[in-house]
């Protein structure tokens, strides 16, 4: 905890989904830590740092520009890189290029505007999405750079793996001290429900509490994966910021992996929904199985999950309800 103690903190993307989570358990950490949030503001983003928007300095910000990450990261000791364009499937089997453009110019002009503030650590923040279709399940983080990203997030999974590569590049000729994580699949409340490139969870939350009836899922269904609800991403992200700034992708993940199906129908039983189920297998299903090896994570981090997939949806569910009430 005394790491962050009276720290100068800048959080790119520190408004949306992960990152006011993020910002939240900062504060947990230490009352005196001073983090500025750098991004383009909207009335979404300041509802989602609610009541804690007080204590950040914001920072009108278009992060695609370098002038302005080099006017964000002025003065800050920590720069955590949350600032991502991301998207479901759907979204990124049909527009790699936006992908793999907006998201390089992200990470090319941060941690170049870290350097130069003489920033004393950078967090990477990559993805799952870098691992190819067909590796090891549970992955190690060794196959990050093998063959290339799953298809259908390939544009997304270049650039993330660029950006890996960026920061073992920037240790190695400026001495920079950059931590580098991969996240997996992150859910709960603050997603992106309402937007056409939701991921799986928020997409199926909003439907199915909207009263769609039959549901329909991309796929046969027998896709797997491994849910991260949003506080364990959060809390993860800054364990690997401030014990394992080596240049050494760390998956940041849960072990509890179920098919597409199985949390359709769970999302059903939990929103107390009678609608049928239907699978579109003429539509892309994804990546087979994705599951990360977490054995790294708990050896350097001591991290590991502590909410349920169940129990995360039943707080998510619960929070979209009220906010749909509303």
């Amino acid at each position: 905890m005394a790491f962050w103690d009276g720290k100068r903190v800048l959080v790119t993307g520190g408004a949306g989904f992960i990152g006011s989570h993020l910002i939240e358990e900062l504060y947990r950490r230490s009352p005196t830590v001073q983090v500025t949030v750098a991004g383009p503001p909207s009335s979404l983003h300041r509802r989602n740092l609610g009541e804690i928007g007080r204590e950040v300095r914001w920072l009108d910000a278009e992060l695609t520009r370098l002038e302005d990450c080099e006017k964000a990261c002025r003065g800050q000791e920590i720069v955590l890189n949350l600032a991502a364009h991301v998207a479901g499937v759907r979204y990124n089997s049909e527009h790699p290029a936006t992908m793999f453009r907006e998201n390089m110019l992200l990470a090319t002009n941060m941690i170049e505007a870290a350097r130069r503030a003489q920033a004393e650590r950078f967090l990477v923040v990559s993805t799952a999405c870098v691992y190819p279709r067909h590796c090891t399940i549970p992955t190690p983080e060794v196959e990050g750079f093998k063959d290339s990203p799953e298809p259908t997030n390939e544009g997304y999974g270049w650039a993330k793996r660029m950006a890996e590569y960026l920061g073992g590049a920037y240790h190695q000729e400026f001495g920079m001290k950059v931590a580098i994580a991969r996240l997996y699949n992150a859910f709960g409340p603050r997603d992106h429900f309402e937007s056409a490139d939701s991921h799986v969870i928020a997409a199926l939350i909003r439907r199915v509490v909207g009263g769609e009836d039959p549901v329909l899922v991309w796929g046969d269904g027998k896709s797997t994966r491994a849910f991260l609800y949003v506080e364990d991403a959060a809390r993860g992200l800054l364990e690997t910021a401030e014990k394992y700034a080596v240049c050494d992708p760390v998956n940041i993940g849960s072990d509890e992996e179920v098919t597409i199906g199985d949390l359709a129908r769970t999302i059903l039983r939990v929103a107390g929904s009678k609608a049928e189920l239907r699978f579109d297998t003429s539509k892309p299903a994804g990546q087979p199985r994705r599951n990360c090896d977490t054995r790294k994570a708990r050896e350097k981090l001591g991290f590991q999950a502590r909410v349920s997939l169940e129990e995360g949806l039943r707080r998510t569910i619960a929070w979209y309800q009220a906010r749909a009430e509303k």
